[in-house]
């Protein structure tokens, strides 16, 4: 990168500060920290400097947002976001290398499973069973939508409706109980 480049990614990356700061505040993806989100944020607006082009009539801010949320939309999509809901598996993917979960880890874990049960159970029947068979037995959308006897597209929005439910949830008894 030239020093040209460096000064104007420095230039926006100050300007954009509350857009990226938003952004890797309300992103949960698996596998990235919040330091991990925020070098993307500043991958992404090298990526966006270098690809912009002013004759769209689109403001600059504008297309760095959506090269943003473009990016997580993607990696959802790669992802299949990392909610599992056995106990097994979640301990497979909290374990650390050596296999050893801390005290503290293991309570963690507990409390967050149960919290995922719990909220589950007061899902509706379909919405449990959308989540349930697209995370844990990895069906795909069209197959339990035909299951279902829904439509794909009413499926999509229940499944993506009751996750970000789920994650309100969970989030807001996370933050009342003080515990993280």
């Amino acid at each position: 990168m030239n020093k040209e480049m460096q000064d104007l990614s420095y230039e926006w990356w100050v300007k954009l500060t509350p857009l990226w700061k938003k952004f890797a505040r309300e992103t949960y993806l698996c596998g990235y920290d919040k330091e991990d989100l925020v070098q993307e944020c500043y991958l992404q607006l090298i990526n966006a400097l270098e690809k912009f082009d002013e004759a769209l009539g689109v403001p600059f801010e504008s297309y760095y947002k959506i090269q943003l949320y473009g990016w997580r939309a993607n990696q959802n999509r790669k992802k299949r976001e990392c909610l599992s809901l056995s106990e097994e598996d979640y301990q497979q993917l909290s374990e650390k290398p050596d296999g050893e979960l801390s005290v503290e880890e293991q309570v963690e874990n507990q409390l967050l499973f149960e919290a995922v049960q719990r909220e589950l159970t007061e899902m509706k029947s379909i919405d449990e069973s959308i989540i349930t068979k697209y995370y844990i037995e990895s069906k795909p959308l069209k197959e339990i939508a035909k299951e279902l006897n829904i439509k794909y597209k009413s499926a999509e929005f229940r499944k993506g409706k009751m996750i970000k439910q789920l994650r309100e949830k969970l989030h807001s008894n996370i933050k009342a109980s003080g515990l993280f």
